[in-house]
């Protein structure tokens, strides 16, 4: 026995009732063009551990993984409020709020790059150096460096 209360077999039938998804696509449709529009406007760094959280009446909502990248994105919002407004999107105001991501994304990769010849240098200086915890450091840095 089948309940008339059932939802349709067909899934669109589903998603385009007046109940259904379908009164929330305009807001995921706006989300995602200003999640573009944010990744556009940071650098690559940044942006990469940021997202558009929701967009209602004018406020823009950010999600930071961490308490150094939501102080970052505050020190931006004067930029990002001007660059979406020159995107057409009207905003009243924004919050950045730090939201963790999962324990695995948060890992943030090392970004230091030392040139062969600044590891050859550094080399030479522990030449000079005693031997120290120090010289120990240095040695393992430009070692590290010079492959």
């Amino acid at each position: 026995m089948h309940s008339q209360n059932m939802h349709p077999k067909n899934p669109c039938a589903f998603l385009n009732q007046p109940d259904g998804i379908a009164s929330l696509m305009p807001q995921a449709r706006r989300l995602i063009e200003l999640r573009g529009i944010l990744s556009a406007a940071l650098p690559l760094s940044l942006a990469r551990w940021c997202s558009i959280a929701n967009y209602k009446q004018g406020k823009v909502v950010i999600f930071a993984a961490s308490s150094s990248v939501a102080a970052k994105l505050k020190l931006m919002g004067p930029t990002l409020v001007e660059q979406l407004s020159e995107r057409g999107v009207e905003v009243t105001g924004l919050e950045v709020r730090v939201q963790p991501l999962d324990h695995e994304r948060q890992v943030f990769e090392k970004s230091s790059k030392m040139s062969a010849a600044a590891a050859a240098k550094l080399a030479g200086l522990c030449e000079q150096l005693p031997d120290s915890k120090l010289k120990i450091a240095l040695e393992r840095i430009a070692r590290r460096h010079c492959k």
